[in-house]
Order: structure tokens, then C-alpha cells, then sequence
């Protein structure tokens, strides 16, 4: 394949992705998704299952069971609803659906994933176990990203992902003090396999930038968002998203959660001066 074949067909691959994660509440057809592309259904088969390791409706059918994980850890809401909100018509579809992915229904899972995380937080002692955020109203963000897929955390791949992104900055004139470092999480890894964990490398931009390859655009749409802030290493993510997720006193909203690094690793070299924030969109 040509390597300028190559290019568009990735570009097309983070189209299809971003917005299937969009619009995990509604009918995900594939007249759709090769429309939004300008390929054939054929097409669209194929180079989703070369991107993707997996085909392109089981992968829509794990998106949507995953994020309905994250809803059912942090509000109580009927299965009726639920099912809804990740895109099935009816509980019966739903359940019969996330058993498949599981093997167990909803609030055997739910259960289990609360026991797991209450079991991990017991052995760590750093984090406070009720954290409180700061409410705020952000602003619109336009971010280019660049898409790990893999173990969160794996120091080889996120170096070379965010030197990527840096470069490209660079080449297209848009590098500043101003850019933001914005990290997008879109998995669970205590229920996504770690081999197809989802993370974005995200630099917020003032200008406009085609996407190009491996590089696409994305956008925050300016919302309501609880806070939190984590003093010292990255380390302590885990432990922090942890307690949010058991302690959560608020309703979410439609949107992405995301990781704001308030200082850049390459000048700040002691971890226990890292400054992460995570931005929980509610309503």
C-alpha cells in the first residue's frame, strides 16, 4: 500500500472511531459509516478489521457495553434506561448482550468491579478516599491527537506518541505556550482486555490543522465539569479515578472525561511536582 494510501485510510480509520464514540446512543448502521467515509461497505469491513484487530460490530457492541459500565458505576438508573443511553432497544437486548461480553448480567459485574476496586484501594494509602473537586464551566476545546492503542501507561509507546504530536505541532506552526496537554482515556482497564485499552495524546490548538495519518482532530464541546487534582506522580491516577468512581456524588453528562498535565514532564523532573487534573463532565 502506497504510503499516501496509507495516510488517507488511517485518517478514515480515526473518523469511523471518534464517531462511533460520539454516538454510542444511536443506531450505528454500516450505510452510515461507509457514508461518512466515501467507501463500500466492503471497504469499510476491511480496513476497520485491519485497524481494529477486531471486527467492526463486535467492536461497536464493546464500546457500547463499556461505557455502560462506566454510567452504572457512577448513577443509579433503571436498565430500561441504560440500555438506552448505549444504544439497544430494548433491557432484554442489553442484558442478553453485556452477558455475552462478560459472562455475568449487569449487577453481578457491577458488584464484582466494585469489590475489585475497594480491594486495590486498601492497599494503597497515598490518595484521600473521599476526594473533592472543584466545579467549573470550560471552555470550548479543539485538540489534535494521536491514538494509543494498548496498556495505559507503557513508557516506550506514550514517549514516542507524545514526541509525535510535538513534532507535528512544530511542522504545522501551532507549537506555543499556550497549548494545553490533554489525555483522553476511553477504556477501563479493569474491564477492557489491556491489549485494546484506547488512549488519546491530545495538544489543544489555536489554529486550524488538517488532520493528517495517524494525527486527528476532536473537539471538547464547552461544558459543566467536576474537577479533581492529583499532586505527584502519575502513578496515582489509577488510584485517584478509583475513588472517584466509589465516591461519586454527581450526574453525568454526555461526554468525554478527560486528563488536563498542568506541567510539562520534560522541564518538571521531579514527580512529586507533576500536576495532573481530571475533568468529569456532569450535569
Amino acid at each position: 500500500m502506497r504510503t499516501d494510501t496509507d495516510e488517507i485510510y488511517r485518517q478514515k480509520v480515526n473518523q469511523v472511531i471518534d464517531y462511533i464514540s460520539a454516538n454510542l446512543h444511536q443506531p450505528l448502521t454500516i450505510d452510515r459509516l461507509a457514508d461518512l467515509i466515501s467507501v463500500s461497505h466492503r471497504q469499510l469491513i476491511r480496513i476497520m478489521r485491519y485497524s481494529l484487530n477486531e471486527r467492526l460490530f463486535s467492536y461497536i457492541a464493546r464500546q457500547r457495553l463499556e461505557q455502560a459500565v462506566l454510567y452504572m458505576q457512577t448513577e443509579k438508573t433503571s436498565l430500561t434506561k441504560l440500555a438506552e443511553r448505549v444504544g439497544y432497544e430494548n433491557p432484554q437486548s442489553f442484558s442478553k448482550a453485556f452477558k455475552k461480553q462478560f459472562g455475568t448480567p449487569p449487577k453481578a459485574f457491577l458488584n464484582e468491579l466494585q469489590k475489585k476496586l475497594e480491594n486495590f484501594n486498601k492497599s494503597c494509602s497515598n490518595q484521600q478516599r473521599h476526594p473533592i473537586p472543584e466545579i467549573i464551566e470550560e471552555v470550548d476545546l479543539e485538540l489534535v491527537y494521536i491514538r494509543i492503542v494498548g496498556k495505559y501507561g507503557e513508557e516506550e509507546s506514550y514517549d514516542v506518541a507524545w514526541n509525535k504530536l510535538i513534532v507535528f505541532l512544530e511542522n504545522n506552526q501551532a507549537l506555543s505556550p499556550e497549548n494545553r496537554l490533554i489525555g483522553i482515556s476511553f477504556s477501563n482497564p479493569y474491564v477492557t482486555k489491556s491489549e485494546q485499552c484506547r488512549f488519546y495524546a491530545c495538544a489543544s490548538i489555536q489554529k486550524r490543522i488538517l488532520p493528517k495519518g495517524d494525527f486527528g482532530i476532536i473537539r471538547l464541546p464547552k461544558g459543566k465539569y467536576a474537577v479533581y487534582t492529583l499532586k505527584g506522580s502519575y502513578l496515582g491516577l489509577q488510584e485517584l479515578y478509583n475513588n472517584i468512581s466509589l465516591n461519586f456524588p454527581y450526574k453525568l453528562r454526555y461526554g468525554m472525561a478527560f486528563e488536563e498535565y498542568c506541567n510539562n514532564p520534560r522541564n518538571t523532573k521531579k514527580e512529586v511536582d507533576f500536576l495532573t487534573k481530571i475533568f468529569i463532565p456532569i450535569k
